[in-house]
């Protein structure tokens, strides 16, 4: 594909998400067919001023296929809105660190987990002549996905993110000179060691942790919704298999004391700074990370604000009507949601690239670029990405992250890297999902209109 070819392919899944307070710039890139990946984004406000609503924005990293994920998206934000109006914590007087609303987010999720994974235990075990519905609702449980959940209080400015899985979350805050990433998660693999403390702890009788490789009994994360192979008795594992056409299970003499995955959340916060400089934050699953550090996503944002407003593309809502969003996104969970859960402002990315002419080098081409070489562990091209490599040229900033973790000005990388399809391109790249999301923005205008 060539440049404008691969322009074509990032707008289609790119957009604008606006509430009163806030507004993400949102964007995805499937590695996989189907794509893994799911997102969400909505609001939930049960007074007139939406001011005052509480805003989520939710990434879900699919493993295994994608149907762990697909739930998610759609039913995540509402159990979460639930269980905080349920407690009480909407109304809450301000706490650094409140314990009652970070435990109040804990449950939501393991309630989330524990519901996908006993169900599909239940339906297991049942032995019910309907076949079909059996593999339909177990898929959820097959599957995993990770989930990197923020919520923004906008009346106190406290932002806080709530992370199972290895997807990651950064600030980036004005130090007076420039913007310094701030992490708001941690990443939990085996290469993490309080997780590798935490599963000694939990299994002391037990090697979980490849030390080399950071996999849990073989897989790449330590915390995760669905995943039922670590977290069922093996003999459940068995009859999926044998009965319903689920995956292998794991060998037996790996599967002793289950469950072996959490899908219980590591929680941070801060207060958001919204004057002159406000703070942004950065959420993306780890096909981004893979390739971009936390500190150079921060500096590439930065590049962007130098020549970019985050808002500049409400002008263009006046003449263009609203969208539907894509799937995954403002997908309204079913059933009863108090407070009331709404959808925000969804914007296409109404403005084209600014190309400027820019070429890779002689020695790029010609494969002598020290940034571009070949791992014999993964026995595949790689390439490293640094502000040397950046460019900025686009109106989305969802898009000029991807771009730039895929090249940037190095234009025969980034093409290349783009026109490899499915399936040989996961060996290169994973699915990609990014919220830029920009705080101290006025969006009550676009909600008016």
């Amino acid at each position: 594909m060539d440049l404008e070819m691969c322009e074509m392919v990032l707008q289609p899944a790119s957009g604008y998400a606006v509430t009163a307070t806030a507004i993400s710039h949102f964007t995805q890139l499937a590695s996989n067919l189907p794509c893994e990946d799911t997102f969400s984004s909505g609001a939930y406000t049960y007074e007139k001023d939406p001011a005052k609503a509480w805003c989520e924005w939710g990434l879900f990293d699919g493993h295994a296929g994608s149907r762990t994920a697909e739930l998610l998206s759609q039913i995540l934000a509402g159990a979460v809105g639930e269980k905080l109006w349920d407690e009480g914590c909407f109304d809450r007087p301000y706490k650094p660190n409140d314990t009652f609303i970070i435990d109040a987010l804990k449950t939501a999720f393991k309630k989330v987990d524990d519901d996908i994974v006993k169900h599909a235990m239940e339906l297991v075990r049942s032995g019910q002549p309907d076949r079909a519905t059996v593999v339909a609702n177990i898929a959820m449980a097959l599957s995993g996905s990770c989930a990197l959940f923020a919520l923004y209080d906008p009346v106190r400015h406290v932002l806080r993110v709530a992370n199972t899985g290895d997807s990651r979350a950064v600030l980036g805050r004005w130090d007076g000179q420039k913007y310094i990433a701030h992490a708001m998660s941690v990443d939990q693999t085996g290469f993490n060691e309080q997780e590798v403390e935490r599963l000694k702890r939990d299994h002391p009788e037990e090697d979980v942790v490849d030390p080399k490789t950071g996999r849990v009994h073989g897989i790449a994360v330590s915390r995760a919704f669905g995943d039922a192979r670590w977290k069922w008795p093996q003999e459940f594992s068995k009859r999926a298999h044998e009965l319903f056409w689920g995956p292998s299970p794991r060998p037996d003499r790996m599967i002793k004391t289950p469950p072996y995955l959490t899908a219980e959340p590591e929680v941070m916060e801060t207060v958001v700074e919204v004057g002159e400089r406000p703070d942004f934050l950065i959420m993306a699953t780890d096909g981004l990370w893979d390739n971009m550090s936390s500190d150079d996503a921060v500096a590439c944002v930065q590049l962007w604000l130098d020549k970019n407003k985050p808002t500049t593309f409400l002008e263009q809502s006046q003449q263009s009507p609203e969208v539907m969003p894509p799937p995954g996104l403002g997908q309204k969970p079913p059933g009863p949601q108090p407070p009331g859960w709404q959808q925000p402002k969804v914007f296409p990315p109404w403005l084209a690239s600014t190309f400027t002419p820019s070429y890779s080098t002689p020695a790029e081409v010609s494969g002598e670029d020290e940034d571009v070489y070949y791992d014999k562990d993964e026995r595949c091209l790689k390439w490293k990405v640094s502000p040397k490599h950046f460019i900025n040229e686009d109106a989305h900033c969802g898009i000029h992250l991807v771009k730039n973790a895929l090249g940037g000005k190095r234009r025969d990388l980034f093409t290349g890297i783009m026109s490899v399809q499915p399936p040989l391109s996961r060996n290169v790249r994973d699915d990609i999902t990014v919220h830029v999301v920009f705080f101290g923005v006025d969006g009550q205008q676009a909600i008016k209109h």
